[in-house]
């Protein structure tokens, strides 16, 4: 039955644009549709098979006998590089892997040399069309966010640009190393290394201070921090300083009381967060 709806026609197919047909929901964390895992097949098999005839060829040989080697850990004389022999491999693998491992298999492609660009855009064209939880990162070392949202996601990679530009390559790399560890599950891991994202930014702008807190207060000081967001960040620090599990080792409690909720939140903050600190402090010195 027709609804009516606000969608722009001329960016959605005739049947969503007047209610014949709905849009489709948001991925949730941890799935990956049949949709998407056709599509990011569908993309490297076009792009292997665009310099490849009946063998693989130049870079895409180059890049598979690497994965062979170093993802697959596999014996170097039994790499094959007969074009069907690689549909046959790789095609099974969009279907019977997991989420994450098939992720770690894309990282593993997209942060190679001699991956192009082109490529780790059209996956990152994927993320977007199929409306998953994450976000691809082209910038180098390509990273696969995760995200509740598509604008979180995107406020997430707005983040780490703008601390890249001023040269808070630390910070990036806790923030890559968070999103690593929410894909392993490991989302105490997750929450240490997002704050140290914040730790390093705000520790970038004040040496003197050793933890969060002093150069929070050195910041406010300066005029570059409000007190409020100053005490706001200060308790979430407090949180990941209390928690055991996150910054102090297990005690009591077999296991940190943190999960994927509170490890995606605290991603997303700090990212935030960090990259308000850098532009606060570099509006204040310019």
């Amino acid at each position: 039955m027709r609804r009516e709806t606000n969608l722009d026609p001329r960016t959605s197919t005739f049947s969503q644009a007047f209610g014949y047909e709905r849009l489709p929901q948001s991925i949730k964390l941890e799935e990956l549709s049949k949709e998407a895992r056709t599509k990011l097949w569908n993309i490297l098999y076009y792009y292997v098979k665009s310099e490849s005839s009946y063998y693989v060829e130049g870079r895409w040989e180059t890049i598979l006998a690497s994965l062979h080697i170093h993802f697959h850990e596999e014996p170097l004389d039994e790499f094959d590089n007969e074009f069907h022999s690689f549909v046959d491999r790789y095609k099974p693998l969009f279907t019977k892997y997991s989420f994450h491992k098939l992720f770690d298999m894309l990282l593993a492609i997209m942060r190679h040399s001699e991956c192009s660009n082109e490529f780790i855009g059209s996956v990152a064209m994927v993320f977007e069309q199929c409306r998953l939880a994450y976000v691809v990162d082209a910038d180098s070392p390509p990273t696969i966010y995760p995200a509740a949202t598509q604008e979180e996601g995107k406020a997430i990679l707005r983040a780490t640009g703008e601390l890249s530009n001023v040269g808070l390559a630390p910070a990036v790399k806790h923030l890559r190393q968070a999103s690593d560890c929410i894909s392993r599950g490991d989302y105490p891991g997750a929450v240490r290394e997002s704050i140290h994202a914040v730790e390093s930014t705000a520790r970038h702008f004040d040496p003197t201070a050793r933890t969060l807190r002093p150069a929070l207060k050195a910041l406010e000081g300066g005029g570059t921090l409000h007190p409020a967001l100053k005490q706001a960040f200060s308790n979430l620090y407090g949180f990941t300083s209390d928690e055991q599990g996150i910054r102090h080792a297990l005690i009591d409690n077999p296991q940190a009381n943190v999960g994927q909720d509170e490890a995606v939140f605290m991603l997303g903050a700090c990212a935030s967060f960090s990259s308000y600190l850098a532009r606060k402090h570099q509006r204040r010195s310019s």
